[in-house]
């Protein structure tokens, strides 16, 4: 068997010449060092070679009758399929600015006739060597491209299931405080039921209109609180744009989270809530949510102060709507505020860590998850916040919507 067929080639090698002599001796040097060689003796037919089958290097002569080698070589540079390969040009020329040239059109290379064997190879190794790691360095940069994608997209899956997992905590929070709220006029109800039944039985000619009016008291305050957990979850459920006035939002949320009994009877609540402010188009349950957790954030804030106050305002210029959300509580300083939208950034306690009583805990998604939810409406968030002071949450709405739609 011959051994020399065995072998793989070293690259395939286009040699563009019109002198024969010299196109059939660089063929029989390059083929004898296991190269495969293609061979075109024009201009046009190195081009229409290259169309057929990409060679891995071009040896390239300067002088030829129908294109010369700098045209041919700027037409191979202009043509994304061809302008990787790399271009050695051959010239009995050996002038300097020949050589210039042949550099600006794209040559990586440049040998003068007569041509020394030794040369022609070292020179042909070279550039192919140079070649293949470029082509394995854009490899490990795709590679590395792929990995940092797949990379973005686990990160952005983590960071919407942490998100998810943060609505339902809400909803567990909200569940919790409304039962609370319900203990409260049923066990009215239970007692002035009981009551009553006594009355009964000792006289049957007691006056009830005082227990009957606990009794409708008690039931109107749970009907109120089943009337705003159905607000809420019908409006939760929407997710397209329709106008809404950010007041009215505002108030909802404020009413339903009263769940809270902290919230309803120790923090002290004021409005500044301009009366003329326009509806504008936003989705309900993503502003809802945003709305609650600036709040939640500043409950967190104020949970050891003295002073518990929460203010809420809403106020216009030509061209924002503005909701603020003001707390009296611990502040952030000044080299955390950059941070405090950053995911999974927080001051709090991890949940599962040591925390004093009462302490809040955190994941660090509250605020970065209200950078995403106002994305889509070109909402933004700014804070001013002092330590020992408070803080103040800026969000911003544009009043012309800017997807320009209603779908």
């Amino acid at each position: 068997m011959n051994s020399y067929a065995e072998k793989p080639s070293k690259g395939n090698i286009l040699i563009v010449d019109d002198a024969l002599n010299n196109l059939n001796l660089l063929s029989a040097i390059l083929h004898e060092e296991n190269y495969h060689v293609r061979k075109a003796t024009s201009g046009q037919m190195a081009l229409a070679t290259c169309n057929v089958e990409l060679p891995d290097l071009i040896l390239l002569d300067v002088m030829m009758p129908d294109i010369d080698g700098y045209k041919v070589c700027q037409q191979l540079k202009a043509n994304p399929n061809t302008q990787t390969i790399p271009v050695i040009f051959i010239s009995a020329l050996d002038d300097a600015l020949d050589k210039v040239k042949a550099f600006e059109v794209g040559g990586v290379d440049y040998i003068t006739k007569p041509f020394q064997i030794s040369e022609v190879l070292a020179r042909v190794e070279n550039q192919l060597m140079i070649q293949r790691l470029h082509n394995q360095l854009m490899e490990q940069n795709q590679q590395l491209l792929d990995l940092n994608s797949n990379l973005e997209k686990l990160v952005q899956q983590k960071t919407q299931q942490l998100i998810e997992q943060e609505k339902t905590a809400l909803i567990g929070r909200l569940t919790q405080g409304i039962v609370h709220n319900f203990k409260n006029p049923l066990q009215t109800i239970m007692i002035c039921s009981d009551l009553l039944e006594l009355k009964i039985r000792r006289d049957t000619d007691f006056e009830y209109e005082e227990i009957n009016r606990d009794i409708k008291i008690a039931a109107i305050e749970i009907q109120q609180i089943m009337d705003n957990l159905l607000i809420k979850s019908v409006s939760d459920r929407q997710l397209s744009l329709s106008l809404l006035n950010l007041n009215q939002v505002i108030e909802q949320e404020f009413t339903l989270l009263n769940a809270n009994l902290h919230f309803k009877h120790r923090i002290n609540k004021k409005y500044k809530l301009d009366e003329n402010l326009p509806a504008i188009p936003l989705i309900y349950s993503h502003i809802s949510q945003v709305i609650h957790n600036l709040i939640n954030n500043a409950l967190d804030a104020m949970w050891d102060c003295k002073v518990q106050e929460l203010t809420a305002c809403t106020h216009q210029d030509e061209s924002y709507i503005y909701l603020e959300i003001h707390d009296t509580g611990c502040g952030i300083p000044l080299e955390d505020i950059s941070q405090i939208f950053d995911p999974f950034y927080t001051s709090k306690p991890a949940k599962g860590s040591e925390k004093q009583l009462g302490e809040p805990t955190g994941t660090g998604l509250g605020l970065y998850t209200c950078i995403e939810l106002l994305k889509p409406f070109g909402g933004k968030i700014k804070v001013n916040s002092k330590v020992g002071q408070g803080s103040q949450f800026i969000v911003s709405f544009p009043k012309a919507n800017p997807s320009g739609s209603f779908s």
